[in-house]
């Protein structure tokens, strides 16, 4: 199985994530990064790291040769212009910085011609990305949730101004992937979209209910974890990495 050439911009958590499982759904996925040494920790993350390949053939998800065949379709480049040439679309995955993308999109209008340029942001509205490039309307946000590898979500952001066709891409490349989709509207003034929206206006009274002394957060967790299965707590969940504004 073979698909057209791909750009992942960020070779993070989150960009080596949406590499991986770009790869092992036969795109060829070119990984930039902004200098050669985290352009080799991408690659060490998307093949040793948690969710990589290696656990991925650990589990039985893949052979070894499977794993070889997605290495073969990835390549990790410092060039922007060399990444982004020739390909069906752009995700972006810095850093979670709105100067930072702004600038990445800027950069990648200079190198990109009319393809559809994708967002991972978790929250920043579509229009104050879109708006780094001449063409807002082939600007959207694709939304993968952390560990890409592992879970379904992918939240399909537009605005106003994009273009159908740019959203139907994304959708379709959702369902490639075998992963579950919802297209939300943009929504300028607020952070975050549907699904982070939620989860914050529960950590938030889950904190309020701490902070009024009505319960512990391990029995916050508890609750909420066997009370509506939810598979961790807000408070635990901070614990593991998420950080709380």
């Amino acid at each position: 199985m073979s698909r057209d050439a791909v750009a992942v911009v960020g070779g993070g958590i989150m960009g080596s994530g949406i590499a991986q499982v770009l790869a092992r759904a036969g795109y060829e996925v070119r990984v930039r990064e902004i200098n050669e040494e985290l352009a080799e920790e991408a690659r060490e993350r998307l093949v040793s790291g948690n969710y990589g390949l290696d656990d991925a053939v650990e589990g039985g998800y893949m052979t070894e040769g499977e794993k070889e065949e997605v290495l073969d379709r990835l390549t990790f480049t410092t060039d922007l212009e060399e990444a982004a040439a020739d390909t069906e679309f752009v995700i972006e995955a810095v850093t979670e910085d709105l100067a930072i993308k702004g600038q990445v999109f800027r950069d990648l209008d200079e190198v990109t011609d009319d393809q559809p340029l994708y967002s991972n942001t978790s929250g920043f509205p579509v229009t104050s990305i879109a708006n780094a490039v001449d063409d807002p309307s082939r600007v959207a946000v694709t939304h993968f949730f952390n560990p890409v590898p592992v879970m379904s979500m992918v939240e399909i952001v537009k605005a106003p101004e994009t273009d159908e066709a740019v959203v139907e891409r994304a959708e379709e490349l959702v369902d490639e992937l075998g992963k579950t989709r919802v297209t939300v509207d943009d929504a300028p003034g607020t952070y975050g979209f549907l699904a982070n929206r939620c989860h914050a206006a529960m950590r938030r009274e889950a904190q309020r209910i701490v902070d009024e002394g009505i319960a512990t957060e391990e029995q916050v967790d508890k609750a909420l974890e066997e009370g509506y299965n939810l598979p961790v707590g807000p408070f635990s969940l901070r614990g593991i990495g998420e950080e709380w504004d």
